[in-house]
């Protein structure tokens, strides 16, 4: 996880770099996606426009809503990432411009992905001690390039990887959800604008008039929130598509004071991404379960599968478990209290129609290196392993049963 840059200094000061080409950004090969001669020879032209543009952006009006035109699909080149710059109220958390990040392939496939990237709700004493030498930080404040791994690599034996991919990229630090303006878990000013950003994105794909015939939405960690929220858009914006929803290491598991105070959820202003997605009943009424019931009204109204993965003992859930009470004493036992919350929740989604479980004790390469010995992993599709046969293949199997189309029996592979 990236360290967060200085704070936002009135959201005027220009601090987006230009992407690097070894990131896989703005390097494109020179082919497009089959269409018209003069599209392929323009793609990378357009591409490296656009991103300009939104260099240009973050530099010259952040402190406005922008009048910017995104690139369409049809100008990205085929197989290789683009940043899609997009206007309007989208921002990060500092000020900077957003962009949604974009792999253009078999158009009958896509692929949407929520990325993770930390969380904060207002002031939180003594976070900055705890998360600085697990984590790295809080949260990521501003648009950070997709790593060429897990999700994002093509799959040796499968067809994740040829789809269509766009990437929500995440830097609001409320789960894609908020709506607000407050401050950080330091107490520096911060800009929610999760639920803008999404809407961007949703406009964007809109405009691109994509007729998918199947269409599977991903969120890892923080993403898992934001897909969950918004995977009833998704559903309106390709109804005739045949669709998944992944939630990967995000299984919402808090206490109390996290939904019951002012700070906490209700920092992000959350509401208008609850009605903009149907669950209106919800947005009211928050407890320590609202993640049990977003799951369950998404199970009746996305017509497709939902799966949820997560290890026994995830250093990264936990960390942010034990920052949602006011009242704590130390770290020590958190990861204990917080797998045994976590596992009773699997179990209680798993019971519900249409939903399936994943449950396992490490994911190697994303295993924190801090804690190897009290700790597991976070995020399975952002992983290094998830395609290597001894690693990643129970996980593989039960997710592309997921994709065909139904739930599968719940999977446990701890003792295996």
């Amino acid at each position: 996880m990236l360290a967060p840059s200085n704070r936002l200094g009135g959201m005027l000061a220009c601090r987006m770099p230009l992407p690097d080409a070894r990131a896989g950004l703005g390097a494109a090969p020179r082919s497009a996606r089959p269409g018209r001669d003069g599209d392929a020879r323009r793609a990378p032209v357009l591409a490296a426009v656009a991103t300009c543009l939104f260099v240009l952006v973050a530099c010259v009006a952040p402190e406005r809503d922008v009048a910017i035109v995104p690139p369409p699909l049809v100008t990205l080149p085929s197989g290789a990432w683009s940043l899609v710059p997009l206007g309007g109220a989208a921002r990060c958390a500092d000020g900077s411009a957003y962009a949604a990040q974009v792999r253009p392939g078999d158009l009958d496939h896509l692929v949407v992905f929520f990325q993770g990237g930390g969380a904060t709700w207002g002031e939180i004493p003594g976070a900055t001690a705890l998360v600085t030498p697990l984590l790295g930080s809080l949260y990521v404040d501003r648009v950070t390039p997709v790593a060429d791994a897990g999700l994002t690599r093509a799959a040796p034996s499968g067809d994740v990887g040829a789809a269509t991919q766009v990437v929500v990229s995440y830097c609001s630090g409320d789960v894609h959800w908020g709506d607000a303006v407050g401050v950080d878990g330091a107490g520096e000013p911060i800009l929610h604008s999760g639920a803008a950003n999404v809407r961007a994105v949703l406009d964007w794909l809109d405009a691109q008039s994509l007729t998918p015939e199947r269409l599977d939405v991903v969120g890892c960690s923080a993403g898992a929130y934001g897909a969950l929220m918004w995977s009833t858009s998704l559903r309106d914006l390709y109804p005739t598509a045949a669709r998944s929803l992944l939630l990967d290491a995000g299984l919402g598991v808090v206490q109390a004071p996290f939904v019951e105070g002012t700070v906490g959820l209700a920092s992000w202003n959350a509401g208008g991404a609850y009605r903009d997605n149907g669950f209106d009943d919800l947005v009211d009424d928050p407890d320590i379960d609202y993640f049990e019931r977003l799951v369950a009204a998404a199970a009746l109204g996305f017509g497709g599968p939902i799966g949820v993965a997560s290890t026994d003992r995830d250093l990264v859930q936990a960390a942010f478990w034990y920052l949602t009470d006011d009242d704590r004493d130390t770290f020590a036992g958190a990861v204990d209290l917080w797998s045994e919350a976590a596992v009773a929740r699997l179990a209680r989604l798993d019971a519900l129609a249409g939903v399936s479980t994943y449950l396992s004790d490490w994911v190697r390469s994303s295993a924190p290196i801090a804690r190897p010995a009290i700790a597991t992993g976070h995020c399975f599709v952002g992983d290094d392993d998830l395609w290597d046969p001894d690693v990643g293949a129970p996980f593989r199997d039960w997710w592309a049963a997921l994709r065909a189309g139904a739930a599968p029996p719940g999977v446990d592979v701890r003792d295996e």
